[in-house]
């Protein structure tokens, strides 16, 4: 047998290996980096969500208090209101009950 049949014969089984190989494992390659692409992409938006969910858990927190607070002063207004009114509305019952009612205010003033 002829050595440069030998090399042929050699070089075509490579060849035809090679390139059955590319074709047969590209695509599968080919997927199987694109999976590995969205996985490390969900990895990274993941770490990203949790200090941003952690940095809205804190702005939250902020706001909850701040809410409080005002519900707070809302509560004491609230009071101070019904204080006033209640205390307005006492002298204007006496002076009606007392028939002072009539009298307008200046007139006690200038006398």
């Amino acid at each position: 047998m002829d050595p440069y049949t030998t090399g042929y014969m050699i070089f075509t089984l490579i060849m035809v290996l090679l390139i059955g190989g590319f074709v047969v494992t590209f695509p599968v390659l080919r997927r199987l980096g694109r999976l590995l692409e969205e996985h490390i992409r969900d990895r990274s938006e993941n770490r990203l969500d949790r200090g941003e969910l952690a940095r809205i858990q804190d702005d939250l927190s902020r706001i909850d208090e701040t809410l409080e607070t005002f519900r707070h002063q809302l509560e004491l207004t609230r009071e101070r209101q019904d204080f006033v009114e209640e205390l307005m509305a006492r002298p204007a019952a006496r002076r009606l009950e007392s028939g002072a009612g009539a009298r307008p205010p200046d007139a006690s003033a200038a006398e």
